[in-house]
């Protein structure tokens, strides 16, 4: 260090990306060192810090699934904050994995300029149309689940007294009720002022504790220094022994290939000689094929006539009883299926309606709610005359059944109305029938564009 005494202000621009933020796969020891809020405000009022610059802040936070450990939250999550009714106009923040749900609200508020009388209410967006209310403001931001680039969406209530998504109607938060959860930003600079009033004593004596501390400083960060040496130094051993060890297993494997290099010349050169043989007994078997393919040709003439009057004979008989078990087959096949239907007959009333309908027909789609209902793994109660009571309107229920029977929807078996094709839709949302839906989606977009052509 020579005769210098002071080492500049402290600058932390090497750490920091053009857009401020922390830069990726900063190594601790190596390009930074974390240090307590009170020795960087004592660090900071003594050396001093780069203009514009901010300090860099970070918690401890509880890190894993089921074994919990602490850790220096390194990286804050990104948000895209905006409005509900704005969504395409969004803001993006840091926030810390231990803020409250609360402060996130109340940032949001501040960030859009929010009347503070006015009552507002947080909304997490997964998909384009899917949403989840934040209602625990107590939660912090890792309780909640919420991950990197998550969508939050700030509800106003409107000036009439209703909510934008009138599905849920509970109440908002004002600026008072979040005052809880509001946080005073102080500057940088005010911070060092504050801190630089607290200090006293003359100073010759501030000096030379400063210059004490510093020393301390150095000595930590020299052995700190140190560490970090001798643990790479470690880490590199580990390397090279894993590497000679990769080494010798690369070695035993090319030992092995070479063994198997030479077992299979000996192999080959077994095949080759054997291949020799069967070329020299090949010949002596084609001659006497040759002798014994012509007696058979002879023989096979005789026999050929006798066999073909003998098969057209067959060949009569062999159409009569293939029909027969055609017959037979299909018979068969409907008393099975009729019999399978008998014995598993259910009864459903549905809104008061009664069908009859199998079991095999309930379940024949297995993500459906009918087959979910009938598949055994929940009980179900039975009203007196044993039929199933399904709390619907049993008006299309029989265009239910009847995509159900037929395995599809056929041609005409559906109302052209639009109203009605919506009822029956709504059915087959509520029975979970995506094929039937997506049938009926298709022939409602067909009717709107003969509609439009007319």
């Amino acid at each position: 260090m020579g005769e210098s005494k002071y080492p500049g202000c402290i600058d932390n621009s090497s750490l920091l990306r053009e857009d401020g933020r922390l830069r990726k796969n900063v190594v601790e020891e190596l390009d930074y060192v974390i240090v307590p809020s009170a020795a960087w405000e004592k660090l900071s009022a003594f050396f001093g810090v780069a203009a514009n610059q901010q300090p860099i802040e970070r918690k401890v936070i509880k890190h894993g699934v089921y074994s919990k450990s602490c850790k220096i939250e390194l990286y804050l999550m990104d948000f895209n904050l905006g409005l509900l009714c704005q969504p395409g106009h969004a803001i993006t923040q840091e926030f810390s994995r231990t803020d409250q749900i609360g402060y996130v609200h109340w940032k949001i508020r501040k960030l859009f300029k929010i009347d503070p009388s006015r009552e507002t209410r947080v909304w997490n967006r997964f998909m384009s149309n899917t949403y989840e209310q934040l209602g625990d403001h107590d939660n912090t931001v890792q309780e909640a689940s919420l991950y990197q680039g998550q969508v939050i969406l700030l509800e106003v209530r409107e000036k009439d007294g209703g909510w934008t998504r009138k599905k849920d109607s509970s109440g908002g938060y004002t600026e008072s009720d979040l005052a809880q959860y509001r946080r005073e930003e102080t500057p940088q600079g005010e911070k060092m002022v504050s801190v630089m009033e607290g200090l006293h004593g003359d100073f010759a004596t501030f000096l030379q504790q400063r210059e004490t501390e510093y020393k301390q400083q150095e000595e930590m960060l020299s052995d700190s220094f140190n560490r970090f040496v001798y643990q790479a130094k470690v880490r590199f051993g580990e390397e090279e022994k894993s590497l000679n060890e990769r080494q010798e297993e690369l070695n035993e494997r090319d030992r092995v290939l070479r063994q198997l290099e030479n077992d299979y010349q000996q192999r080959s050169d077994a095949l080759e000689e054997e291949w020799k043989k069967l070329n020299e007994e090949k010949v002596d078997f084609n001659k006497n094929c040759m002798e014994k393919e012509e007696q058979f040709r002879k023989e096979r003439q005789e026999f050929r006539e006798m066999c073909e009057t003998r098969e057209k004979d067959l060949d009569d008989k062999k159409q009569e009883i293939e029909k027969r078990e055609e017959e037979l087959e299909t018979e068969k096949r409907q008393m099975l299926e009729l019999n399978k239907i008998q014995s598993n007959k259910i009864k459903l009333d549905v809104g008061g309606n009664l069908f009859s309908t199998s079991m095999t027909t309930l379940t024949k789609e297995a993500d459906s709610m009918l087959a979910v209902m009938f598949s055994g793994r929940h009980p179900l109660k039975t009203d007196d005359d044993g039929s199933y009571f399904i709390d619907r309107d049993g008006t299309h229920f029989r265009y239910v059944l009847n995509y159900l029977r037929d395995g599809g929807v056929k041609e005409g078996t559906l109302p052209t109305d639009a109203q009605i094709l919506k009822e029956i839709r709504n059915e087959a949302e509520y029975y979970q029938l995506e094929g039937l839906g997506k049938t009926i989606d298709d022939m409602m977009a067909n009717l709107g564009d003969e509609a439009e052509e007319d």
